[in-house]
């Protein structure tokens, strides 16, 4: 299996470009898989300078409703074979986030309609809790909160104009791909807490471990003490490779480098990696 980052916050080759946002294609034996889409045309323009084909696409993934993971779909080549495309039934809602003034907030959900576009209308498949899509390649999502340091994700809100309330991010959903080695879990954002996202995948696949984690983790703005917290226990699960993305946050992403060593790899845009 080997993973492209087409994708990142961040970029550090000749002629890539960055966003905030996040997109990885997957190359596994048993499917092609495009892991979330930005939220614009980059993906595809870094994707041509990694010599990528996305008429080899199986299926499109998008982890979970917000502009920076989904606002690119609407730029896929339309192949003559358009992918499948998994999303949570929620993916859909209105979504805000709170601005840096602690009382008003900006639309962060997908900055179109499926209505608009029938190629990807007639190719939507909703998804809910736990699905096969290929063999060894699972969705898995409506992910409980089960850890109190971790707790529901601040600053995030779902509803209309009018009437908001929290965002639970009910519709964010995981890759799993079930190896010899392990699992290999993506997560787009980790909005339910990444130690709790890890710990309900092993519930999901009893006696497996943890091989690899791809992720952006939203830890850019959390306490030390929960940043510890968060590293301690990707120690504890004896994660082997450790890769965050994009909201992970620079300074997150230095901590864990520093802490976890060789097992945290600091990739971005325009790379590649054997898994």
């Amino acid at each position: 299996m080997k993973m492209h980052i087409l994708t990142d916050n961040r970029t550090n080759k000749r002629g890539f470009l960055a966003e905030h946002g996040l997109s990885i294609y997957i190359e596994h034996e048993k499917a092609n898989i495009l892991f979330d889409t930005g939220q614009s045309d980059v993906y595809c323009r870094n994707a041509a300078q990694m010599d990528m084909d996305f008429n080899k696409t199986d299926c499109i993934v998008l982890s979970h409703g917000h502009y920076d993971h989904c606002g690119g779909l609407i730029h896929f080549p339309k192949t003559d074979r358009f992918p499948k495309v998994y999303v949570h039934e929620f993916v859909f809602a209105k979504r805000y986030a709170q601005n840096a003034d602690g009382k008003s907030c900006r639309e962060v959900g997908i900055p179109w309609s499926f209505d608009d576009y029938s190629f990807i209308k007639n190719n939507i498949v909703f998804t809910r809790k736990n699905l096969q899509i290929a063999p060894g390649v699972n969705l898995c999502g409506e992910i409980p909160s089960t850890l109190a340091f971790e707790g529901v994700p601040e600053g995030f809100y779902t509803g209309d104009d009018v009437d908001k309330s929290v965002d639970m991010m009910k519709d964010e959903q995981m890759l799993i791909f079930d190896t010899g080695k392990g699992l290999c879990i993506f997560l787009g954002c980790s909005h339910p807490g990444v130690v709790n996202c890890l710990n309900y995948a092993i519930k999901q696949f009893p006696g497996k471990k943890i091989d690899t984690l791809v992720a952006g983790m939203h830890l850019n703005s959390v306490s030390p003490l929960r940043l510890q917290m968060t590293m301690q226990a990707m120690l504890d699960l004896n994660i082997q490779r450790i890769i965050p993305l994009h909201c992970t946050g620079i300074f997150a992403i230095c901590e864990m480098k520093r802490f976890l060593g060789d097992r945290c790899l600091p990739l971005c845009a325009g790379d590649s990696l054997e898994l």
